[in-house]
């Protein structure tokens, strides 16, 4: 998978081996000797969906690392792990690279990853941004999450078997979509990347996806409101059906030093496809 892409990846397919002995997978993308950030992929996802900022990372000279979470791609399952345990594996990780500050952003199902790493590591980041993100959810939202996914995952992997069953199963899946999510799989690289990040996060098996899930449905281990670090962005769209508006305007009033960003006519996917060069140049400004 170590493909060119227009000259825009560094290389897609590393591994790095922590010291537990439990493996992260990644992909960099963009200029090696560039500014770092770490990405966080949504659920499920894996270190392709980055692809989606690959060419503004180029142009604005970034390195994005983009990280598969365990039980994901190329990364080892970990049973029984936290969200905050993310922000420790990210510290090993970037030391190993010999990354000193970088930083973090994370979409959809990754945001409460980037936001526990400016809860619990607060002096590594230089920045902090939200694209999409999930909030706390209600009890009956939150029951489902931790459920579902092992009821449904086993099935859906058969949906995302290969590349063109991928492609097939998320143009199904968009008309429940608002139009402007929908007219993003109208760009070849856009359903590409999705259709692959999807099958590659599934590829080992849907225990990790699961488990993915099931943590986004339970307490994060932090509130918001402790969070405590200066430059955390958020931005969120006003046609998302996933992820409302609504959850990115509570996420905004409970982070007491976030600088929101609303687009009212964008939707889920399409506020990344969109104004992905924005947010990249607002974490490094």
């Amino acid at each position: 998978m170590n493909k060119s892409l227009n000259g825009l990846i560094i290389e897609s397919d590393r591994t790095l081996t922590l010291h537990d002995g439990r493996t992260l997978g990644f992909a960099e993308y963009g200029q090696l000797d560039g500014n770092p950030i770490f990405y966080f992929h949504g659920h499920p996802g894996c270190r392709y969906e980055a692809r989606l900022l690959a060419k503004y990372a180029k142009q604005l000279n970034i390195r994005i690392i983009s990280v598969d979470r365990p039980g994901l791609g190329l990364s080892s399952y970990k049973s029984g792990r936290k969200i905050l345990d993310w922000s420790e594996d990210i510290i090993e990780f970037a030391d190993a690279l010999k990354i000193e500050r970088f930083a973090v952003v994370g979409f959809s199902g990754g945001g409460p990853y980037a936001l526990a790493c400016a809860y619990k590591i607060p002096d590594r980041l230089t920045a902090c941004a939200v694209i999409s993100g999930v909030g706390k959810m209600s009890a009956f939202v939150s029951f489902l999450s931790l459920w579902m996914p092992w009821i449904i995952l086993p099935l859906s992997r058969k949906m995302f078997c290969n590349i063109e069953k991928s492609k097939d199963t998320l143009l199904k899946a968009s008309n429940h979509w608002p139009e402007v999510d929908r007219n993003c799989l109208n760009h070849t690289d856009v359903i590409d990347i999705m259709a692959i990040s999807l099958m590659e996060a599934l590829r080992p098996g849907f225990r990790g996806a699961a488990l993915d899930g099931g943590l986004i449905g339970k307490n994060f281990g932090f509130r918001l409101e402790d969070i405590k670090f200066p430059n955390i962005s958020l931005w969120h769209g006003g046609m998302d059906r996933e992820i409302p508006i609504s959850v990115g305007r509570t996420n905004a009033e409970k982070l007491q030093t976030c600088n929101a960003r609303f687009f009212p006519e964008e939707g889920h996917i399409s506020l990344i496809v969109n104004h992905g060069k924005e947010i990249l140049a607002d974490l490094i400004s």
